[in-house]
């Protein structure tokens, strides 16, 4: 049963790397596009809309990865002691962030797939474009919810890179955990300041 739970442990944190994570950057690098104007990112989403196997692509590298480290990150979420408040340390509250994130960007990510896929397709829009994300991000509280949910995802993808190197035996020592905690919250920073300004190009 231990052997069980240690693997099925690497296999979400695996799974929250490559699959999570390339999900994540790959949608901010096309949102980032929008920074070079409407067309260009219009030419990105009809490139990303015309790869072949596209529907069967998403549902086995992207939905089957994200429902399995979701279903087990909530499992281990529930089992864990959050207590920042009586122990105030770093360490502490990054594990207490890492879990409150991955309620909001999980929740971020339901309300995402429903507005473009799912109520977008219903109103005829086959192809989500630079048009159909102004008209959703012009009202003030989608907006807000998107910057929440961006900033959510980033967080718990870049915090969980620093559990990743814990849990694959990368950072052995407390330096070197210090290390690439500074690194990850670097490119917290820095990622949300690209997605943040992207977002920000859909409402001028």
């Amino acid at each position: 049963m231990r052997n069980m739970d240690f693997w099925i442990r690497r296999i979400h944190s695996l799974l929250g790397l490559v699959a999570v994570g390339g999900f994540l950057l790959e949608h901010i690098y096309t949102v980032s596009t929008v920074m070079a104007g409407p067309a260009v990112f219009d030419k990105n989403v009809a490139a990303l809309a015309a790869m072949p196997f596209l529907v069967p692509i998403e549902i086995i590298f992207i939905g089957a990865p994200l429902a399995f480290h979701a279903i087990f990150g909530v499992i281990y979420a529930l089992k864990a002691r959050n207590n920042p408040t009586s122990y105030g340390y770093w360490n502490n509250w990054m594990f207490w962030l890492q879990r409150m994130t991955a309620y909001i960007a999980f929740a971020f990510i339901l309300y995402h797939v429903w507005t473009l896929r799912i109520v977008g397709k219903a109103m005829g829009h086959q192809l989500i474009g630079y048009n159909f994300m102004h008209n959703i991000l012009a009202d003030p509280i989608v907006y807000a919810v998107y910057c929440l949910g961006l900033l959510a995802s980033i967080f718990h993808f870049t915090n969980g890179l620093w559990a990743v190197a814990i849990t694959w035996g990368i950072t052995v020592g407390p330096r070197a955990q210090r290390l690439v905690s500074v690194g990850t919250m670097a490119l917290f920073v820095l990622i949300s300041s690209v997605g943040l300004t992207a977002l920000s190009h859909f409402v001028k």
